[in-house]
């Protein structure tokens, strides 16, 4: 029995091939053995029949050796097909969709010895994340955070203006206090006259009881106020008032005797000087408030004018008519000092009770203006946001505290207070920067408008306002803004720094999934994106995920092939050289033995190479693209279904025709004889 005989006795491709080239080569060397068995037809045609039953084998071999190769890397290869068959946005490669790591190592590796193949790759991940990011940006149809910004800016103002609409018909349009009291100077003297002039001519009965009541309150004016007469009579002289001089008699306790009692004008300057000391030295308080004698002198010039009225009725409709200059404007001061902590609200209650209609009109107006200087630094703070809100939360505060409203129920119609307390209350929803989402939104930095919210004390509250006001937009213009807010928050959590080929940022799917899952922010992202948007937000942090991952640090796989060749292919091929050997070293001491080792260990090492060579081709086609190849690979063999056998039928008439790893081999030239492969003449 021979050496091949012993290799594979019951091999009958291995006995014919043999017999053909024993026969032919007795007795000779081994060199001349085998230069005459490769003239030889009959050995010809067997070495070129073996090489046919060895390509099947070979191709086969690649194929499951492939497929072990790549299934061997996962433990669940069922779990990583239906990942890999499931739709990816970015247009994942093979290995990086189905999310497993070592997939992705093999990946690296083939990438690692293949240029070409690397930087298809590459450019493959900068288009996915490029696909990615768009379709993270598509629920904000383009529009940016900023129009939401600026929708936000104006409806914060817009309640500012209305509220300023709001003071103008409670109170009148703001005049300003000083062209108010320049107009009181020159404007008001036709009708003031004509007023006063009917009622300082008209006489007092002083034996009336009202008269007999006025006279017992004059008598008490010295005592009260010491110097008011003679304060009365020098303002009329310095108005130049053509009336008698008062004439009164003073005793030592202070008590007055009039020579002749004063006539409606006289009393009229009494008031006014009374007023005027109470306003000034002893009657002057701390912040702009009274002492205990300027509220009795106060008190004593109201008593009398109340007096006067009911002696004189046309001094009362004179009052109600036109309030003359010197009061006007002290009414006017007054409203402007009115909401001032300084003035307590009894003593305004006090000096309110005394006033016309006309003085009232006057001290709205005066409360007027002050309150539209506030305003006018509120609009200078909404377009600086290095001063900011305050000056608008004082403004509304002041006219939202209690006692500034009680202040302002004493010269308003109980309707009108109502009215205009709603419009404070609105506005000062709007204008508190703790409560306000539109004020946090709109003064925010650029690009940090939903960090805002999201940093409020209730960020699903102050989503839900943010929401409320955008949807009075009906270009819907805000709503899409909020969305391009959110994500341009998510995109500045997810970013890692880097950039990829094209200069765009690299997201971290990682980061993503951590701020969707953040208990403040998703507050937020609840309600600005509809369940759809979010489920793909989801899916496209999972996919920036599995691309981080790639690109992360991988576990070690080895090379992209490693072991022996397929085990059946190895034996066929490894008898059919040993008898082939043996044959063509017949006849020579020795030969036989040492021929058929020889070509036995070089069959060996050509089919090995043959073999892996054809399996790294296969799995660098799957890795590179080929995602039918990939999941064939991943498929165990039992498993193959009808169409996936037609595909392997493809690959494997794909891999006997030359086509390695996407490179396609020419078949112009002769191939070569299995007998020089075996014995490496031809090679």
């Amino acid at each position: 029995m021979d050496v091949a005989d012993r290799v594979a006795p019951d091999n009958p491709i291995a006995a014919t091939v043999g017999a053909l080239a024993g026969g032919v080569a007795g007795g000779a060397g081994p060199y001349l053995a085998l230069e005459g068995a490769k003239r030889t037809p009959g050995v010809a045609a067997a070495s070129r029949l073996a090489a046919g039953e060895i390509a099947p084998f070979t191709e086969a071999g690649a194929m499951q050796r492939a497929r072990n190769r790549v299934g061997g890397l996962v433990e669940d290869p069922e779990a990583a097909i239906a990942a890999l068959n499931a739709p990816t946005i970015g247009n994942l490669s093979p290995a990086v969709s189905t999310g497993e790591r070592r997939l992705m190592a093999l990946e690296q590796t083939v990438r690692d010895g293949d240029p070409v193949i690397d930087a298809i790759m590459r450019e493959r991940e900068t288009e996915s994340g490029d696909a990615l990011r768009r379709q993270l940006s598509a629920p904000a149809q383009g529009v940016p955070a900023i129009r939401a910004r600026e929708y936000m800016e104006t409806a914060v103002q817009q309640s500012v203006d209305e509220l300023g609409q709001s003071l103008d018909a409670t109170f009148g349009r703001p005049l300003g206090v000083t062209n108010v009291s320049t107009a009181l100077r020159t404007g008001s003297q036709p009708a003031r006259s004509s007023a006063y002039d009917a009622a300082y001519a008209s006489p007092i009965d002083y034996s009336s009881e009202a008269g007999r009541t006025l006279e017992s309150l004059l008598g008490r004016v010295e005592r009260a106020a010491p110097g008011t007469i003679s304060l009365a009579n020098r303002m009329m002289a310095g108005e130049g008032v053509q009336s008698q001089q008062i004439l009164a008699n003073l005793a030592e306790d202070g008590t007055v005797t009039f020579s002749r009692l004063p006539d409606t004008r006289q009393i009229d300057y009494i008031t006014r000087a009374l007023n005027q000391m109470a306003r000034s030295g002893d009657g002057q308080g701390a912040l702009g408030g009274q002492t205990d004698i300027g509220r009795i002198m106060g008190g004593l010039a109201g008593d009398i004018r109340g007096a006067l009225r009911t002696a004189n009725p046309r001094y009362g409709e004179a009052l109600a008519t036109a309030a003359t200059p010197i009061d006007q404007r002290q009414a006017l001061l007054f409203g402007q000092d009115l909401l001032k902590p300084g003035i307590p609200r009894d003593l305004a209650a006090e000096r309110l009770a005394g006033m016309s209609e006309a003085e009232l009109a006057y001290v709205r107006q005066g409360v007027r203006s002050q309150i539209d200087e506030a305003l006018a630094n509120v609009r200078a703070a909404m377009t600086n946001t290095d001063v900011g809100i305050r000056e608008a939360q004082q403004a509304v505060a002041q006219l939202s505290s209690r006692a500034v409203r009680d202040k302002l129920g004493m010269i308003l119609p109980p309707d009108a207070a109502d009215a205009f307390f709603r419009r404070v209350d609105e506005a000062s929803a709007v204008l508190n920067s703790r409560q306000s989402a539109p004020l946090r939104f709109a003064n925010s930095r650029p690009h940090e408008e939903i960090r805002s919210i999201v940093d409020a004390s209730d960020p699903r509250q102050a989503t839900a306002q943010l929401l409320a006001q955008a949807a009075n937009d009906k270009s819907g213009q805000a709503l899409l803004g909020l969305k391009g807010a959110l994500i341009d928050e998510l995109m500045a959590r997810s970013r890692t720094g880097n950039f990829d080929d094209t200069g765009s940022p690299v997201l971290s799917g990682r980061a993503m999934q951590n701020a969707l899952s953040n208990d403040r922010l998703n507050a937020a992202a609840s309600q600005i994106l509809s369940p759809e948007e979010r489920t793909l937000f989801m899916a496209i942090a999972d996919e920036l995920t599995r691309l981080e991952t790639m690109q992360g640090r991988l576990p070690g796989v080895g090379s992209v092939m490693e072991g022996e060749p397929n085990s059946i292919v190895s034996m066929i091929a490894r008898t059919l050289a040993a008898r082939m050997g043996a044959q063509a070293g017949r006849g020579t001491s020795g030969a036989s033995l040492l021929t058929a080792n020889f070509a036995s260990q070089r069959m060996q090492r050509i089919l090995e190479r043959l073999t892996l060579d054809r399996a790294e081709g296969l799995i660098r086609d799957a890795v590179s693209g080929d995602r039918e190849l990939f999941e064939l690979l991943l498929t165990p063999q039992n498993r193959i279904t009808p169409r996936q056998e037609s595909r392997l039928a493809e690959v494997l008439s794909r891999t006997a025709t030359g086509t390695i790893g996407g490179a396609v081999a020419t078949t112009d030239r002769e191939e070569p004889d299995l007998v020089e492969i075996i014995t490496g003449s031809g090679l």
